[in-house]
């Protein structure tokens, strides 16, 4: 039988093709999935593992210790330096400051240069280790974008623990490698002299860990046991000392909450992948051995048995599936190998390594394999069940006339209904997980009942697009000749399609859903708070004018002229303070219209005689009080759904106020309004223009802080907060669709394979057609019409589906906190219809040109 199966196997190759290709992708899948999870957890371990690099130990405060007093000060580093075994010990702490440089002012994380040098994880790039108290290092990156250089002076600024404040001009001595710690984030990496450093930390410093190195020589478990009785005796209790290694793994754990979320969703799709290779896989295996039906039956009229044949086909499948599924490992390893190797380059993840385990091969080796065999054993077992006489009779189909089709109608029907109500449900009470599990219930209720309703569905639109063309009318007919067939075809497409439009309209509607909400809680996209909120005007300090408007400075209106010059703004407005409130805060004011302009949400705009308030004000009206009025005019309220800065009104109600004046004693009381409060200067309020990536609008706040005048920090606005969360949907969006995009590639091949084998299995039937008259053309119409029909009507359902799924998922997953706004996007949607068409269509290529370069004669004598 095995040598049956090797020539089967030669003989039949090119129907191989598919399914090689189908397991060879789904098992890449999987393993590059396993792998990601490897590398990840590697690149971190990496990364976060840089800060014990150099220690043999580290010693810190057991997460079981209960009395906070406990603590890692300089006693606790004595007694450790004291132990047996150990060489030296070092602190480990840091300290944030300030740096102000020529550019601007930024955080930093300050740390000392070790005494001991084998412990320092430091590494000086160029320059010298600070050796006085007004020497600082910095890190490369951050020196190369903000553009300094040994022997450059900063301004340093930082609070020790004790409240004292350390002020100090600092020279630049040396440039450090920057570290891949991710717990710096993105602040200016500092190291400065043990001296200074201990200004910094104050008197009675605490330290996040001691990192030990021991004498060559030491075991490393009598040297834990010793440093632990140190610590103990210098009033710590319980304490922690472990490897360097194991400081790292019990860090990893803490930084990713001890869950592993990345690899379960990734899994999610590698299953889906998986699913949808098994159905082209099995599709592929049952028209094979239909195909051989007649072969099969005169071998066992011969004397062979049906285990054996059925073995036989097993041995072919697990050949098949076994040099397919090295294929995919193989693919798997190159195509992360170039991945890493590429993020690897970028200096924000330099850390980057690719990690193999060997789970991932043997994962994906067996899941490859036996998923192969699963799938052929169905067919197989099918084919030899029946006697070899009746082997030439076509296979009964699931239908609602026979047992199975009625056994599949009720359980499909009971999970589309149950799973259904349990997803509706979940939507209107906000309940993900219950939306979670209606929807996958739900959806495999479909999968139960597809054979029931998609070859009636390809009949129906076969029929409306047949006409009187004879190509069109012979597509109609054969693409559902075979129902179960084409139902394993579509289904296919049907799954892979379904979630790639659940994806996008679900991903559509939460940025729609959360621009609304950001577009309440940030009035406008751009906010400039004056910089003499911060003790000096937008000119550094000049007086306004005899005719400055209330609260104005002199260049308050040539800075909204500055501002509407900036590319990119579309719209200025220039808040005055015309007023203060009953708590004595000020009270802005805009024309109507300039608010109109700006405001994310124009309905806001406050009428004649109102004042916009945030959520938190309760009452139906305020006073408010001019700067130069005796008595208070009581307003309005239109209350916003959010807080906002400070109480709003149009210029027009400000006018109308008691004592309102535009005299430059005005502009004088509303400086000495509240000098100490921000908020009491002018603001601007701006529009951007629609569509800035993040990028641009990064830019656009450096541009206005530079032509404003003003620090980067008064810059604000919801527009940048939108873009990012916009950012991190779109790139978990096309991470995702990605991977999807994997299962309907799988689906399509499947859609070429069908075609393939119809083709071949309709030689004789091609002929007579084109005997009859068919020309080629008509020949090649008609089968790339198939293949369009079928991939068309599934992908179709496959968008309708998931654009409910998406719909309602989203409901589920944000009804509980914020107002859904459905969103659909159309263009996506219609280029996943599109593309599924047009690879269809590019499918039919080949075998349809098989199919009509065939001679008519040739074809009749094809046995």
């Amino acid at each position: 039988m095995f040598s049956l199966a090797l020539a089967n196997i030669r003989m039949y190759s090119r129907r191989f093709i598919a399914v090689t290709l189908a397991v060879m992708i789904g098992t890449a899948f999987l393993a590059a999935t396993l792998m990601v999870n490897a590398s990840t957890t590697a690149s971190l371990e990496r990364s976060i593992g840089v800060a014990y690099q150099n220690a043999d130990l580290v010693a810190g405060i057991s997460p079981d210790e209960t009395d906070d007093s406990v603590g890692l000060g300089p006693e606790q580093l004595t007694a450790v330096r004291q132990a047996p075994g150990v060489a030296a010990a070092e602190a480990q702490s840091s300290a944030g400051a300030r740096i102000e440089t020529g550019s601007g002012d930024y955080n930093a994380i300050v740390q000392s240069f070790g005494s001991d040098e084998q412990l320092r994880t430091t590494k000086l790039d160029s320059g010298a280790v600070p050796a006085g108290r007004e020497e600082i290092t910095v890190d490369d990156q951050h020196a190369k974008t903000y553009h300094l250089k040994v022997g450059d002076e900063v301004g340093m600024s930082g609070s020790s623990a004790d409240g004292s404040t350390v002020d100090f001009t600092a020279r630049i001595s040396g440039i450090t490698t920057s570290s891949n710690s991710p717990f710096m984030g993105s602040n200016l990496q500092v190291t400065v002299s043990p001296q200074r450093y201990s200004t910094l930390i104050g008197s009675d410093p605490q330290y996040q860990s001691l990192l030990v190195r021991l004498d060559d020589g030491t075991d490393p478990a009598e040297a834990t046991s010793a440093v632990t009785a140190a610590l103990k005796s210098a009033g710590v209790p319980q304490a922690s000392v472990m490897t360097a290694q194991e400081r790292t793994v019990e860090d990893l754990a803490g930084f990713t909450g001890g869950q592993d979320q990345l690899t379960g969703v990734l899994l999610v799709f590698a299953l889906i992948a998986l699913v949808v290779t098994g159905l082209v896989v099995m599709n592929t295996f049952a028209v094979l051995v239909a195909q051989r039906t007649r072969e099969l039956a005169l071998l066992r009229t011969l004397g062979a048995l049906s285990s054996q044949l059925r073995r036989s086909v097993l041995v072919e499948a697990l050949v098949v599936g076994l040099v397919s599924s090295v294929l995919g490992v193989l693919l798997a390893i190159g195509v992360m190998a170039g991945l890493v190797g590429y993020v690897s380059t970028l200096p924000s993840a330099s850390f980057a390594v690719l990690a193999v385990p060997p789970g991932a091969i043997i994962a994906g080796l067996l899941a490859g394999t036996v998923m192969t065999l699963f799938a052929a054993w169905a067919p197989a077992r099918k084919a030899m069940s029946v006697a070899p006489l009746a082997a030439l009779r076509p296979a009964e189909n699931a239908t609602v006339h026979n047992r199975v089709g009625k056994v599949r109608l009720v359980f499909g029907a009971l999970l589309l209904l149950g799973g259904g109500g349990l997803l509706i449900a979940g939507a209107v009470l906000g309940l993900l997980l219950v939306g979670f599990a209606g929807g996958l219930f739900s959806f495999i209720g479909v999968l139960m009942l597809a054979s029931l309703f998609l070859p009636g569905a390809v009949r129906g639109v076969g029929r409306l697009i047949s006409g009187s063309s004879v190509p069109a009318k012979l597509a109609s007919l054969n693409s559902v000749r075979n129902p179960g067939r084409t139902t394993a075809t579509a289904t296919a497409l049907l799954i892979g399609v379904t979630l790639v439009s659940m994806m996008m309209v679900g991903a559509q509607t939460t940025k729609q859903s959360f621009n609304d909400e950001l577009a309440r809680n940030y009035l406008v996209d751009v906010t400039v708070a004056s910089p003499a909120s911060y003790g000096e005007g937008f000119d550094g300090g000049a007086q306004p004018g005899p005719d400055a408007a209330p609260g104005v400075g002199q260049l308050g209106t040539e800075q909204a002229k500055l501002a509407a010059g900036v590319d990119s703004i579309e719209e200025v407005a220039l808040l005055k303070p015309v007023g203060r409130n009953a708590a004595g805060e000020p009270v802005y004011a805009a024309t109507a219209e300039q608010l109109a302009r700006v405001l994310k949400d124009p309905s806001l705009v406050p009428g004649t005689g109102e004042v916009l308030v945030g959520q938190s004000t309760t009452s139906d009206d305020v006073e408010v009080t001019a700067f130069e009025g005796s008595t208070a005019s009581s307003l309005a309220t239109k209350h916003s759904q959010s807080e906002i800065s400070a109480p709003l009104m149009s210029l027009e109600t400000a006018q109308q106020l008691d004592g309102y004046t535009t005299g430059a004693s005005a502009a004088r009381a509303a400086a000495e309004a509240g000098p100490d409060q921000v908020g009491a200067y002018p603001l601007l309020w701006l529009k951007a223009a629609n569509g800035l990536s993040t990028d641009q609008l990064q830019e656009l706040s450096s541009t206005l802080a530079t032509e404003l005048h003003v620090q980067d920090y008064q810059v604000a606005g919801g527009a940048l907060e939108r873009s990012l969360f916009n950012q991190v949907i779109d790139t978990l969006l096309l991470v995702v669709s990605g991977l999807l995009a994997v299962a309907v590639f799988i689906a399509l091949i499947g859609v070429a394979n069908t075609l393939s084998l119809s083709v071949l299995e309709r030689t004789r039937e091609s002929a007579l057609l084109r005997a009859l008259g068919l020309t080629r053309g008509q020949l090649r119409s008609m089968l790339a019409l198939e293949a369009v029909l079928i991939a068309g009507v599934a992908a179709a359902l496959g968008i309708v589906l998931g654009t409910a799924y998406g719909a309602l998922g989203a409901q589920s997953a944000l009804g509980a906190f914020t107002d859904v706004t459905l969103s659909l996007p159309w263009a996506q949607l219609a280029l996943v219809l599109g593309v599924s068409v047009a690879a269809a269509l590019a499918a039919s290529v080949l075998p349809s040109r098989r199919a009509a370069l065939l001679s008519p004669v040739e074809g009749l004598a094809t046995e």
